[in-house]
C-alpha cells in the first residue's frame, strides 16, 4: 500500500471512529463509485443504475456539501472541482477571507463527505471516490471508450463540430485526471484501482450495462487493507 493510500485510510479510520461505527458502510445499501471518461455516457448509466438500486446519484452535491462544511463560497469549490491546479491558489483565498482553506483541509472534507455518502448508500461520480472507498465494499467501476467515439457522441449530442468536441473531451478528461492525481497521486485510469472496467464503444445498450453492474454489486465484499 502506498503512502498516499495509507494516509487516505488513516483519515477514513479517524472519521469512522469519530462516527462511532466500526465499519465504513453500515446501512447495507449499495454503494457504487463510477469513474468515467467524458463522452462514454457514464452519467446516463449512473442515473439508470441509481434508479435500479433505489439510491441517489452524487455528483455536484458533493461540492455543495464541502462548501457547507468549510463555510466557503460555492463558486470557489466549483473552481477547485473543475481544475485541480487551482489548489495552488488556495493560500490567496485564505489570506483574503481569513478562512483556513488549504489543500489538506479540502482533501479531508472531501474524504469526509465521500465516507458519509458511503454510509448511506448511493452512486458516486468521480472525485476519487473509488480510492477513498477502496476497502469499504463499494463497487468501483471505470467507464471508458476510445477518443474518436467519445468525440462523436459529444459532437452529436451538443450540436458542435468534431474539433470543438475533441477539445472539450480532452479538457474534461485532463481535469478529471489531474484532480485525482493532485489529491491522491494515482492515475484516474489505473485498472488496478477498479473492480470492473466497461468500454462503451462496444457495449452500447445502457440497460445491459446496468444489468451487469447490479449483478456485480452483490459480488463485492469489504476487505481489510493489506500491510505495506
Amino acid at each position: 500500500m502506498s503512502d498516499v493510500q495509507k494516509a487516505i485510510q488513516a483519515i477514513v479510520s479517524s472519521i469512522s471512529i469519530a462516527g462511532g461505527e466500526p465499519h465504513l458502510l453500515v446501512s447495507g445499501r449499495p454503494v457504487v463509485c463510477i469513474s468515467r471518461d467524458h463522452g462514454t455516457d457514464g452519467d446516463d448509466i449512473a442515473m439508470l443504475l441509481a434508479a435500479r438500486l433505489g439510491v441517489e446519484v452524487y455528483d455536484r452535491v458533493i461540492v455543495e456539501r464541502i462548501s457547507q462544511r468549510l463555510d466557503a463560497e460555492p463558486e470557489t469549490m466549483r473552481a477547485l472541482d473543475a481544475g485541480a491546479g487551482k489548489l495552488r491558489d488556495l493560500w490567496l483565498y485564505s489570506l483574503v477571507t481569513g478562512q483556513n482553506l488549504n489543500a489538506d483541509t479540502y482533501k479531508r472534507h472531501l474524504i469526509n463527505v465521500i465516507v458519509s455518502i458511503g454510509r448511506s448508500g448511493g452512486v458516486i461520480l468521480g472525485r476519487g471516490a473509488h480510492l477513498i472507498l477502496a476497502h469499504s465494499g463499494a463497487l468501483r467501476v471505470r467507464i471508458t471508450g476510445s477518443l474518436d467515439v467519445c468525440v462523436k457522441r459529444i459532437a452529436d449530442r451538443e450540436g458542435i463540430d468534431l474539433d470543438t468536441a475533441r477539445k472539450r473531451v480532452e479538457d474534461v478528461n485532463h481535469n478529471r485526471g489531474k484532480f485525482v492525481w493532485e489529491h491522491f497521486q494515482e492515475r484516474s485510469n489505473d485498472p488496478r484501482t477498479f473492480d470492473l472496467i466497461i468500454n462503451t464503444d462496444h457495449i452500447v445498450d445502457h440497460r445491459k450495462v446496468v444489468d451487469m453492474l447490479v449483478t456485480a454489486v452483490g459480488m463485492v465484499r469489504a476487505s481489510v487493507p493489506l500491510p505495506a
